[in-house]
Formats: structure tokens, sequence, C-alpha cells
């Protein structure tokens, strides 16, 4: 009963994709009609993520003791999520070199498509031209920069910036508490979202590429556990593993049924709050990984690199090619963006480095597009486990501890408030 009690949301947003994965299988290609539903969900969702992302991170920066403490969390952040990327990488290659993914996929590669529409600026994503322009969510990073300006130079002014720390403070709270108004919705949203996709892409699932699939699925499902897990109990041993996967599940449904790094951060933000990460470390991280730390996008260029190698005869295990299939997958990860196929960046990144005929871009995006939705699960969920590492390293080995003795202190202040009210009231 404890269990149910604990995790009924979550098995409420399962059982909505199970209904919806149903629905999709028996309709087909004519569950797209469900869309609109998901677009409305998704929609509502994306529109939390920049009002979000702004009020968090200027309230944990500006309550910040000093800027030697940000620089800190940044420094060890881009170092993980660079090691991280880089882990995921060699585990992929092992994986695909001992189960080769291209084995029996007789495909004709004679489709072209339209490269110019990638973004390979990555300093580009660090501003934009325009003021309003950092108020599209496909303007993340270069919001997240203004942000972090905007922060320091709040925490700078002292005394003098307290009601705009205050202000900041309080919308962080209202946007918070849109986002579970909005999560009420995820059931119908994600269920309507898992029936389109079965209805669409059922049949690629089953043909040509079905091995190329459950290798990646397999093998993502148990970097998904092992990763997760290992970094939890890094950052806050057996208790952080439990506190983990006790909130890691909305978070990884919903990167599942919106296939989206940016729309997960409402989640995300979430459940690391509920883990007990500090706001400094929580805020920063969860929005700066879901552009920069995409260890599952790493899976995913990876099985692309192996499997076009393989149909080129590039053989990989030429230092040469396996350094440079390393440096490509983690680059690619790094500046694709946090959206729903965010661009053709990764294959550009590809065709560029091992000198892939352009007529290969449609399979790889083929393969990313079925792929993606595993592969957003662990982008997201890794950075809950990388949060929680550098909240270690920040705050000391005890941080957890000294987190769920500051939520009890609060909890009982809480019940006192309201106990003095109700007597005042009487």
């Amino acid at each position: 009963m404890q269990i149910i009690k604990n995790y009924k949301s979550s098995f409420i947003l399962i059982g909505g994709m199970i209904v919806g994965s149903i629905i999709g299988a028996f309709m087909g290609p004519k569950a797209v009609m469900f869309t609109p539903i998901a677009n409305l969900f998704l929609n509502l969702l994306y529109c939390c993520i920049v009002p979000m992302i702004f009020t968090s991170l200027v309230s944990a920066i500006a309550n910040m003791q000093s800027t030697k403490k940000l620089g800190k969390i940044l420094g060890t952040m881009l170092f993980l999520f660079i090691a991280t990327g880089i882990i995921a990488a060699l585990y992929m290659l092992v994986v695909c070199l001992i189960f080769d993914p291209s084995q029996g996929a007789a495909i004709k590669m004679t489709e072209t498509i339209d490269s110019g529409k990638a973004n390979t600026d990555f300093l580009g994503m660090m501003t934009v031209s325009d003021f309003n322009l950092l108020w599209s969510r496909e303007n993340l990073m270069a919001l997240i920069v203004f942000t972090i300006i905007f922060g320091i130079a709040t925490s700078s002014l002292g005394e003098k910036a307290r009601p705009v720390i205050d202000f900041f403070d309080s919308l962080s709270h209202v946007i918070i508490k849109i986002v579970g108004y909005v999560m009420y919705l995820a059931p119908i949203g994600l269920g309507a979202f898992f029936a389109a996709l079965i209805g669409e892409q059922g049949g690629q699932i089953a043909g040509p590429l079905s091995r190329t699939i459950i290798i990646f699925i397999v093998a993502a499902l148990v970097y998904y556990f092992v990763s997760n897990t290992l970094f939890a109990f890094i950052g806050a041993g057996k208790e952080g593993v439990r506190l983990f996967w006790k909130n890691a599940l909305p978070p990884t449904l919903t990167s599942l049924g919106t296939c989206s790094s940016a729309a997960t951060i409402p989640s995300n933000l979430i459940a690391g709050k509920e883990i007990g990460i500090s706001d400094e470390v929580n805020n920063l991280v969860i929005p700066m990984g879901a552009n920069l730390h995409k260890d599952g996008a790493v899976l995913i260029q990876i099985l692309k690199i192996v499997f076009m190698a393989n149909v080129f005869g590039v053989n990989l295990l030429e230092p040469k090619n396996f350094l440079t299939a390393i440096t490509i997958s983690v680059l690619a990860s790094c500046v694709m963006g946090a959206i729903p196929a965010g661009g053709y960046t990764g294959e550009i990144f590809i065709i560029s480095a091992f000198g892939f005929p352009e007529v290969s871009i449609p399979l790889m995006v083929l393969i990313g597009t079925i792929t993606d939705a595993p592969a957003t699960a662990i982008n997201c969920t890794g950075d809950i486990g990388v949060g929680m590492i550098i909240n270690r390293i920040v705050e000391g080995k005890d941080w957890l501890k000294k987190s769920q003795e500051a939520k009890k202190i609060e909890s009982t202040d809480e019940s006192l408030t309201t106990n003095d009210t109700v007597e005042l009231v009487r």
C-alpha cells in the first residue's frame, strides 16, 4: 500500500502511456488523430520552460554567498558532462562492435535531405541578436547565459537588490505550482503522444531496422539503470540511490512521451528538489544539462557511426577513427538542440568527419528518430545524477543528511504555523 501511495502519480502516467501504445498499435497511421491532444499538453509544458529557467536560475545565483561557489559548480559540471559523455561513447562502441547493428539491414539510400537546417555554430548558441529572442525555447542556451549574468549582477548589488531577489524567489514558486497543474494533464497528453508515435512508426520498428533498434533499446536500458544508480550512489550512497529512483520516474516518463530534454526540465527540477539537491546546484545543472549533457544522444551518434561505417567499409578499430567517433559523438550531442529532432547537426558532423555521402543522412535521421525516446530518458535522468555528484563535491559528503534535516525543520515550522493559524481562527 505504501508503494502505491508513493508512486501513485507515476503509475497513472504509465497507465496512460500503455493505453496510448495499445490504441496506436491497433489504429496504425490513423492514430495521428490524437496528435492535437498531445500537442496541447506539450505546448502548455513548453510555455513553462522559459519562465521556470529564468526565475529559478536567477533566484539560485542571486542567493549564492559568492561567485567562487558558482565557478566551482560550473567547472565541476562541465567536467562531469564531458566525462560521462566519453564513458557513454566507449560503452556504446563496445556494444556495437560486438553486436553489428547493420547486420541484415538491406536499406536503399537514394533519398536526399536538406542538410542546411543543421546548426553547427556552437558559439552562436550562446547569444541572440535581439532581446525578445531570449524568450524562445529554441534559444535556451542564450537564455541561460543571459540569466547567469543577470543573477551575478543582482547578487553583486547585495541589499540594494533584495526586493528583486525576493520577487524572483516568489515567482519561482508560482511557476512550479503552474507546472504542477499542467502535469495533471500528463497521463492524457503522453497517452495521446504514444498512440500517434506507435501508430506512425510501428512498421519501421518491426521492419529492416528492427535488429538495430533492439540492440539500441537493450543497450540503452542497461546504461539507464547502471549509470543512474552509479551516479546516485557516488552522490549520496545507498540513501541517494533510493531517493533517486523514488523521484526519477516522472521525468523518465515525461521524456519518453515528449522526446524532448527541454520539455522535461520542469519535472526534472521538481525531482531534484524532492531528492534534496540544493537550489544553487539544481537550478543550474538541470537547465544547462538539457542543452549540454546528453549521454543518450551520444549513444545514438555512436550507433549511427558504427552502422554507416559497416555499410561503407570503414574500420573503426583504427585509432584515428576510434578517437574521431568518440569526439564527434560527444561534440554533436552538445550542439544538438534540446527539442525533438533538434536539427541534423549530428548527421552533418558524422559525414564531415568520416566522408560518408550525403545520401546516408536520411537513414541516420530515421535511426535517430526511432531511438529518440529512450535516448532522451537517459539525457534527462543523467542530469539529476550529475547534480547529486556536484552537490556532494560542493556541499560535502553529508549534504543529503543535512538536506533531510532541513526539510524536517521546515515541515515542523509549517505545521506549527498552520496550528497557530487554526487556534487564532478559533
